[in-house]
């Protein structure tokens, strides 16, 4: 067996060994980040109001958190320009348009982007439930989340 064979074995065992809360805050973290990739044909304030909530319906706690955690984020990443007096609205229209631009200027970075939110949405969600995922076990089921060879194999 190889040693890439081997790190995939582990990798494939790190996400299917999650307890049940992991995957469904992996669930919840790849559809926030896929709503933000889909808000950018939309605007940016449905986001905050609308999508979230479609996204997470029973949990308005954690909606709320994401909601106040997000615009904080994206500007910290630097998707967003940090400006005195900017609404998080704003924040996150910057966001979307920083990603619309990377998407078409370099897709595999754009795609990295993505996967370091998904990751940081995973860990925050992680430490409001007492979860226990570390940012680099985030990172990795983010990556396994997103091969759907790996999700399927036993």
């Amino acid at each position: 067996m190889s040693f890439l064979s081997k790190m995939w074995d582990h990798v494939k065992s790190l996400f299917h060994n999650a307890s049940d809360v992991v995957h469904e805050i992996i669930t919840v973290a790849d559809k926030v980040a896929n709503g933000i990739k889909n808000l950018e044909a939309s605007q940016a304030g449905q986001f905050l109001e609308t999508t979230l909530e479609t996204l997470v319906p029973a949990s308005a706690v954690i909606v709320n958190g994401i909601k106040l955690w997000l615009p904080k984020v994206v500007t910290d990443l630097n998707w967003a320009v940090q400006e005195d007096g900017k609404t998080d609205a704003q924040k996150i229209a910057d966001a979307v348009a920083y990603l619309a631009k990377l998407k078409g200027a370099n897709p595999d970075a754009y795609a990295s982007q993505l996967n370091t939110l998904n990751a940081l949405i995973q860990k925050w969600m992680s430490d409001q439930q007492g979860a226990g995922l570390n940012i680099q076990q985030a990172l990795t089921i983010s990556q396994v989340n997103h091969n759907p060879d790996l999700v399927s194999a036993q």
